[in-house]
């Protein structure tokens, strides 16, 4: 299966999306203007990969020792062990011996995982591109030269990897928020010389440390003084044991070093982390600020200052029932908030108020139109999309659903404009803006019917109520082809935020 593209971004006339680790550009007629290839020697290619991964599996045997091997003695216990295996008795089938102190070993997954863009945002001004790799928890920068091309500016691995990205209202700041509830800021352009906080700089380095450096396994035996074949094996588990562990050891060291770049750390959450986004407003003496609003998997908004005083918590928006996945700040109207996450509904609020002024439900929509059963929803992409026509538009779209949902702001509330089925073409991935109020949808096709092959679908409006849809054929397919267990993991991981207690 071909991976689809599953993020999409504009920046003035070029539409951005991302396909696994690669950034695509287009025109607005979808016409392909370039393409940013992940360095593949940033990390390795899913061939290496698999090498690694049996290289690692491969226990060397340990070197030979100089003279005969060192006789060991057969104890009773062997004797016993050789009896009953050899006898067939229950705790032995096919010739291998179950039990407590038997079992097979089991199988050990040495594969790494595979990199992944899981956010991608674009400055204001079109300039730059922010983008983010999960399995290796960098944040890439890229100059834009209004074009389409992209050109790297730096490659900053966090400590953490990151779930969600924003820029602060001045577009000089990056804001990564993880899934450990950490919130940190970086600048877009690193300095030349990058420093430390003062915090970070007085803690010594771990690597530095001889102590922290992986002692090399040096085992008592070796399969010149081990001869029966249970304990053969078992010397060689427990090589892969040891090995492994010291390989953990190594990244855990390493993950829990501070990076050597500027990066302060903002605020935190107690639970998971989920969104992030900046809010303007004006300060209680008529300043100019910003506030930081985050969403976690514990129903929680919260609403914090901005930059330096982003430890200062303001208050929560309260009245989600479960989790929450995304966050949007209406476009034209920064004082309203739209969430939406394992809730029937999407929520407006008055986020500064913290006050709730209403709820629009997806599930039924949903129903009505599409899935009669449905039960629940997990909404995977939320986005304010101010129209040329003076309009604003809340677009829903909840994980693997063949639908978007869409919303039109009428003062303080949300209207219900039209639910589009998509069940022909699969489903939508992620929905951009595009001009003449236009909106382009990406689509995983492989959850649609076999014949479905348009990566892209656009809806073109007709009138206030009124879309007609457009297949989007002509574009690069794309080279990385996953099975369906991948493609699952990689695409799909809003609804693994529900709680188990939920599912009852």
């Amino acid at each position: 299966m071909i991976v689809p593209y599953h993020l999409l971004q504009a920046s003035g006339s070029v539409i951005f999306a991302a396909q696994e680790v690669d950034i695509l550009s287009f025109n607005t007629s979808m016409e392909h203007l370039s393409t940013w290839k992940y360095p593949v020697k940033a990390t390795e290619t899913p061939s290496e990969l698999a090498a690694d991964a049996e290289a690692s599996a491969t226990v060397e045997a340990p070197p030979t020792p100089e003279g005969p091997p060192t006789k060991r003695r057969r104890t009773e216990n062997d004797e016993k062990e050789a009896q009953a295996g050899d006898a067939g008795t229950p705790n032995s089938t096919n010739g291998q011996k179950k039990g407590r102190f038997h079992n097979k070993p089991q199988p050990v997954n040495l594969s790494n995982e595979k990199p992944f863009i899981n956010c991608l945002l674009a400055t204001a001004n079109g300039s730059h591109v922010i983008a983010a790799t999960g399995s290796d928890k960098t944040i890439w920068v890229f100059e834009h030269d209004g074009s389409g091309n992209l050109k790297q500016l730096s490659q900053r691995a966090m400590p953490k990897r990151p779930c969600s990205l924003t820029l602060t209202t001045d577009q000089k700041t990056i804001l990564s928020a993880d899934k450990f509830g950490d919130v940190y800021a970086l600048p877009l352009l690193p300095s030349a010389e990058p420093t430390l906080p003062p915090t970070v700089q007085s803690l010594p380095s771990r690597s530095a440390t001889p102590a922290s450096a992986p002692i090399p396994f040096k085992p008592q035996a070796n399969d010149k003084t081990v001869h029966t074949k249970r304990n053969l094996k078992a010397l060689e588990n427990q090589k892969i044991s040891m090995e492994l562990s010291l390989k953990a050891a190594a990244e855990k060291s390493a993950e829990e070093s501070q990076p050597a770049f500027e990066h302060t750390l903002l605020l935190g959450h107690v639970s998971m982390l989920t969104a992030i986004t900046v809010a303007p407003g004006i300060g209680a003496t008529g300043e100019k600020r910003e506030w930081i609003i985050t969403a976690d998997r514990d129903e929680h908004v919260r609403v914090s200052r901005g930059i330096p005083q982003a430890y200062f918590i303001e208050g929560f928006c309260l009245g989600h029932e479960d989790f929450v996945s995304r966050l949007c700040v209406v476009p034209g109207r920064e004082e309203l908030l739209v969430s939406g996450g394992g809730d029937d509904d999407v929520f407006l609020w008055r986020w500064k108020e913290k006050q709730l002024l209403g709820r629009a439900n997806i599930l039924e929509e949903i129903k009505n139109t599409i899935e009669p059963e449905l039960t629940k929803v997990a909404v995977s992409r939320l986005k304010g999309l101010s129209l040329a026509s003076g309009e604003t538009v809340v677009a829903v779209i909840c994980e693997k659903i063949p639908a978007v949902v869409l919303f039109t702001l009428v003062e303080d509330t949300l209207k219900h404009t039209a639910t589009y089925s998509l069940k022909e073409q699969g489903v939508p991935l992620d929905v951009e803006l595009l001009p003449n109020d236009n909106l382009l949808v990406s689509i995983d096709t492989t959850e649609g019917k076999p014949d479905a092959a348009a990566p892209f679908l656009v809806l073109t409006r007709n009138g206030p109520d009124s879309w007609d849809q457009k297949p989007v054929v002509d574009v690069p397919a794309g080279e990385t082809e996953l099975n369906g267990e991948e493609m699952q993991k990689l695409l799909y991981t809003t609804e693994s935020l529900r709680k188990m207690s939920d599912f009852d």
